[in-house]
């Protein structure tokens, strides 16, 4: 009956309401061409990622790691090449064989023409200036290697956090560079302002060393060591219910242990063996005292009055992240400071980038993802759709 229903169903949809349909629908035209308002910003997807770091940032910060990647460039050039030096050294090496050569006697294969002795000296003096000039351009490639190698690894590091280490829930908000007056102390220059906030960021460091060597407090240590005897003796229990419920012998725990084979054809054979868990039948039968001789331990050796716990450690390195970060700003903005009357002073290999560039970013609150569609969703409660 329900199909006979629907097959009449079909038949009026067929016969009647699609050609009244087609009757009042408008003649079509044609594609109608896109305009702007069509497109969303641009995006980039899968592997169209862009690979200029200053496309992405503002005016200011990328006129700042422009201004990184141009100091390499300027420093990698002014490095003597490695052909200047092989040719000085060339031509210290033909110098000493043509002294040598004046200096051979007729009997090993000299000159028939003696040789006088200011041509002697003229080599010798030759030899002399070109030695001095290949130990100055020696000095000057190991000297401009090092900076332009530590302005290599700055350029990189800005680029690669620029491109991929942002979170995409965050932006980049620009840091303007502070004064030179509220940077510099009295009579102070640029160059020793940047050595002073440098020093303060190693002793920074070792302060962040030393809250992280310092003690955990003895009742944390008592409680792990609680956990753990509690958990090794529950392990270790042996089963006595079925000696009671079912007359059987009493079952000990067991624990897999595992072992690399040697001396076997297959290299990195393992293997494995189920043995009675004897540590912890014992932590089992001696829990109490076993707790008791390390909580002893803990208290011998515990300094409970330079301990750190969690909460302390986090508010302290806090503080001395806090206290880094400015002063590598304000040593940054200094150097930045210099470049603009004319003094270089370089960048530490190590600068944080962002500081580098003179950005902070700025969590920006995501989204709300879509709803499901009307009609696409589905009602668990009443088990229906909606």
């Amino acid at each position: 009956m329900a199909r006979r229903e629907d097959e009449g169903w079909r038949r009026h949809v067929v016969e009647q309401v699609l050609p009244r349909m087609e009757a009042t629908e408008p003649a079509a035209t044609g594609f109608q061409p896109a305009t702007a308002a069509d497109f969303g910003p641009v995006a980039f997807h899968g592997n169209r990622t862009p690979d200029d770091a200053a496309a992405l940032l503002p005016d200011a910060a990328a006129t700042k790691a422009i201004a990184i990647g141009q100091r390499f460039t300027d420093l990698f050039a002014a490095v003597p090449t490695h052909d200047q030096v092989q040719e000085l050294r060339l031509e210290v090496t033909v110098l000493k064989n043509r002294l040598a050569d004046l200096k051979r006697p007729l009997s090993e294969g000299g000159s028939p023409v003696p040789a006088t002795p200011w041509q002697v000296e003229d080599v010798e003096r030759q030899i002399k200036r070109a030695e001095k000039e290949l130990a100055r351009v020696t000095e000057l490639k190991e000297t401009r290697s090092v900076r332009s190698t530590a302005a290599g690894q700055l350029r990189q590091s800005v680029n690669d956090w620029v491109l991929r280490g942002i979170p995409g829930d965050c932006t980049l908000d620009v840091i303007a560079d502070a004064p030179v007056a509220e940077l510099l102390k009295k009579n102070e220059s640029l160059s020793d302002g940047v050595e002073r906030y440098r020093l303060r960021q190693r002793e920074g460091a070792a302060e962040r060393h030393r809250v992280n060597s310092q003690q955990w407090p003895v009742s944390m240590a008592e409680a792990a060591a609680r956990e753990l005897i509690e958990r090794l003796a529950d392990a270790g229990r042996p089963n006595l219910e079925n000696a009671i419920e079912h007359n059987l012998p009493i079952s000990f725990a067991t624990t897999r242990l595992t072992t690399k084979i040697v001396n076997v054809d297959a290299p990195g054979a393992i293997g494995y063996a189920e043995m009675p868990d004897v540590l912890g039948l014992l932590t089992w039968v001696l829990r109490d005292q076993l707790l008791a001789q390390i909580n002893a331990g803990f208290r011998e050796i515990g300094d409970d009055k330079n301990a750190l716990d969690q909460q302390q450690r986090e508010t302290m390195l806090a503080t001395i992240d806090a206290d880094s970060l400015a002063t590598e700003r304000a040593e940054c903005a200094l150097i930045w400071h210099a470049a603009e009357r004319g003094e270089i002073i370089d960048f530490r290999a190590d600068t944080t980038p962002m500081c580098a560039i003179g950005v902070a970013l700025r969590t920006v609150p995501r989204a709300e993802p879509p709803g499901t569609s009307y009609g696409l969703s589905w009602d668990l409660a009443g088990g229906r759709q909606r």
